[in-house]
């Protein structure tokens, strides 16, 4: 066990802070428990050990498209209620790629899911959303549409960009296992490549708006834990259908 801040982390907790990035300064960003129930959960444990199948990727895939398809969405709502130019110029960066503007194949990212989604046997309507999907989305949603931009940069940054490593990771294996062609793991290399740049961003952001303010970075940690949880119950929700199908 390691020791932080007065709180203990186990040391594979650690590891899964110190591989979002690298460094430690998630440590006293990311909430121990709230990371620890993800990093070990039954679906992605599943993933990773080669433990589900074509048709659980298929249904897993298309409930997290749910989500993704809304990322842009999620982007422009924080935007709106940024003040600084250089914060927003930032942010439009993250955006510019995820709508592929930013290079010269013009392929957005929600263009390389489908593909993925595709190449794998399914579409993007081939189930319906989960309640617990549909909850999830709805509070990210709420949470990048507040005045306040604080809590939109918290659930995207720590609720979604932070941990991309650790939940991409697991899937791109999974796919491998399925020897799914690399044309349907592209979109997951690449955020796995990027996302880590766009949570350092958005920290940076964070820390900024924080730094004179101890309350508001405790509402961030909040927000973080609170969209790690709810994505954990979407997971919940999803194992259980995949293993029915098993």
């Amino acid at each position: 066990m390691v020791q932080k801040d007065n709180k203990l982390y186990s040391d594979d907790v650690v590891h899964a802070i110190q591989a979002v990035t690298g460094g430690s300064i998630w440590d006293t960003w990311l909430d121990a428990g709230a990371l620890n129930r993800l990093v070990h959960h039954e679906l992605l444990v599943a993933m990773g050990s080669g433990h589900v199948s074509l048709s659980g990727m298929r249904y897993f895939l298309v409930q997290h498209h749910y989500y993704s398809r809304n990322f842009t969405r999620f982007l422009c709502a924080v935007i709106n209620h940024l003040d600084s130019l250089d914060d927003i110029k930032l942010l439009m960066e993250n955006l510019q790629e995820e709508m592929g503007i930013d290079g010269d194949d013009k392929v957005t990212h929600a263009d390389l899911f489908q593909r993925s989604l595709n190449i794998v046997g399914t579409h993007a309507t081939a189930q319906p959303p989960l309640p617990q999907t549909i909850e999830f989305t709805h509070s990210i949603m709420k949470f990048c549409r507040s005045e306040n931009p604080v809590e939109g940069l918290a659930a995207l940054c720590l609720g979604a960009e932070a941990i991309v490593p650790l939940l991409y990771k697991p899937i791109l294996a999974a796919l491998e296992r399925l020897n799914i062609s690399e044309e349907g793991l592209e979109f997951f290399r690449i955020h796995i490549e990027e996302d880590e740049g766009h949570a350092v961003t958005m920290l940076k952001i964070l820390g900024r708006l924080t730094r004179h303010a101890p309350e508001a970075k405790v509402i961030a940690m909040q927000i973080g834990r609170q969209a790690i949880n709810k994505r954990c119950v979407m997971f919940d929700a999803i194992w259980r259908e995949v293993r029915e199908q098993r």
